[in-house]
């Protein structure tokens, strides 16, 4: 099934890839805009550009153009959802943003741009096993893709005004516990609907997930308070 088939009445998608050979994000639409058709390739290997991250998978041709992952550029691909919504109605304002993380480093200290992390497995990667070197490898992607999605967050959070998106920005992302479930670990799924529960469950979570019920449910009554977490 080509992606461009999905009925776009239903909801409008995209994913975000990067091109190996022009860099840069592409959003793979299944929908056309006034500057773009929808994306020519069928779901499967869209599906694979988009999940293609360096040391677990290849990446996928599509079209003769090499595509990757969305890079620790767009791991949190919530400016460019602002932007897409805009493109499509210029003259609507945005009801509410629901940007849904996949968990916080306990204790996570480095930013985007430290370069401690690659210095150090620059050393270790002289004396270690090519096993030893794969661990690493993910080591140091996991911990970009985590640095590179908070910054977007806290970008957002802080200047909502920005975006107008003051008191219809939501983050939702699980505080404790998913750090010490691997990338690979596709067999703790049990483990993290009991972290997510849990979190959602929280007494604290209660005005937010009850005002993101109400901006669902009324997105003409969306408030302009301010109120990001």
């Amino acid at each position: 099934m080509q992606l461009k088939d999905i009925q776009t009445d239903l909801c409008r998608t995209f994913v975000v890839a990067t091109s190996l050979h022009a860099g840069g994000a592409v959003r793979m639409r299944s929908y056309g805009t006034r500057f773009a058709d929808a994306f020519s390739a069928c779901i499967w290997q869209v599906a694979r550009a988009t999940s293609a991250a360096p040391t677990f998978f290849a990446p996928v041709e599509i079209n003769d153009v090499l595509y990757g992952d969305g890079g620790t550029g767009w791991n949190n691909p919530t400016r460019e959802a602002i932007t897409e919504a805009r493109n499509i109605w210029p003259n609507r304002p945005i009801g509410i943003v629901i940007s849904i993380g996949t968990g916080l480093e306990e204790a996570l200290q480095l930013n985007e741009n430290s370069t401690l992390l690659s210095e150090l497995a620059q050393v270790l990667l002289s004396n270690t096993s090519p096993q030893s070197s794969f661990q690493l490898a993910v080591a140091e992607y996991a911990v970009r893709c985590l640095t590179s999605c908070e910054m977007v967050h806290r970008e957002i959070a802080e200047h909502p005004e920005h975006d107008i998106l003051e008191g219809n920005y939501f983050r939702l992302n699980v505080p404790q516990g998913m750090d010490k479930i691997g990338l690979a670990e596709w067999d703790k799924l049990r483990n993290i609907i009991a972290l997510t529960n849990q979190y959602l469950e929280h007494g604290e979570m209660r005005g937010p997930k009850r005002k993101i019920a109400n901006l669902l449910r009324y997105p003409q009554r969306a408030s302009r308070s301010s109120y990001n977490f």
